[in-house]
């Protein structure tokens, strides 16, 4: 999709999309296209969402460049152009990096969340040099994922820098400064696509974001089309009884499955699992989750009538 028209399609809920395995922890790309059509089927389509596919909800640390890559070429042949599909290419080798970029550019993905290394922590300059060189070496469509919990809060002389860059075109931003977080949508809202990474859904739409990042469309799409749908009309508080409704709950949940075993995709796939999706296992040493916090989300959804497949 053409980045001179990004504010038109990165747009709704930006479905951090899980990448299912069989209990070999080998890669299940049939039940990935499923979960995909699944999605679709509930509303997630171009206007209405984004599939963020092998990214950190897809546990992209734990697959190998190939596997990354036949996730987007699974994913691109089950949305069948219905919804814009994202990937992320990042990496701690820069010649990994350009590789998935010039990947993804040709099998026509929509865009590439892109980040600093991770391990070594990098000043911005190393930062700014990076998306250079993909820019220079790839013409896909780049989105800034801006993540303070690595140690760097990127400054708005940074990010003047990054938008500056012809072929970045989106930034998923948070910041536990609301202050920042504010400015820093409503500076940027015109030139890129905003993307509300901190769960202020409200808020976020407020200033001028157009898009949040969400897990819950994995197993309840109408959920959060729902809620986008309500901002869209401007009817703020009714989103807000609706995020009410469930989503503060599950969060409050999650936060308690983290402390069992670490990362997004153990507590993204039990709740697939939960509505009957096929997802299988996290890959070690993430592992699944203990019986009563099962039993927890079980309790959860059904109090809040999320729907079973």
């Amino acid at each position: 999709m053409d980045r001179k028209n990004i504010h038109d399609w990165l747009r709704g809920p930006v479905v951090a999309v899980a990448t299912p395995f069989k209990e070999d922890f080998s890669l299940d790309l049939a039940a990935l296209q499923d979960n995909i059509r699944f999605m679709i089927e509930g509303g997630v389509t171009t206007g209405d969402g984004v599939l963020l596919v092998g990214a950190a909800g897809g546990e992209f640390p734990s697959l190998n460049p190939e596997e990354r890559k036949a996730v987007m070429d699974a994913s691109l042949e089950a949305a069948q152009g219905q919804v814009p599909i994202m990937t992320s290419i990042q990496h701690t080798d820069f010649r990994v990096i350009l590789d998935l970029a010039n990947y993804a550019e040709e099998v026509g993905v929509a865009a590439a969340q892109l980040g600093q290394l991770y391990y070594y922590p990098s000043t911005e300059r190393d930062i700014y040099n990076l998306f250079k060189l993909v820019s220079d070496h790839s013409s896909v469509t780049l989105m800034v994922y801006h993540t303070p919990w690595d140690g760097i809060h990127m400054s708005r002389q940074l990010l003047d820098r990054l938008t500056s860059i012809p072929t970045v075109g989106a930034i998923k931003w948070a910041s536990a400064d609301m202050a920042l977080f504010r400015d820093t949508i409503m500076a940027f809202k015109d030139t890129v696509a905003m993307v509300d990474n901190e769960g202020h859904h409200v808020l976020s739409h407020m200033y001028g974001s157009r898009a949040f990042v969400t897990h819950l469309s994995g197993f309840w799409p109408q959920y959060p089309r729902k809620i986008w749908r309500q901002l869209e009309a401007g009817k703020y508080d009714d989103a807000h009884l609706t995020l009410a409704a469930f989503k503060w709950k599950w969060s409050a949940w999650v936060e308690q499955a983290v402390k069992h075993t670490e990362g997004e995709g153990p507590f993204i796939k039990a709740a697939m699992e939960a509505v009957g999706l096929k997802v299988g296992p996290p890959r070690p040493p993430y592992t699944r989750l203990s019986s009563q916090l099962l039993a927890d989300l079980r309790n959860l959804f059904r109090e809040a009538g999320v729907p079973r497949v």
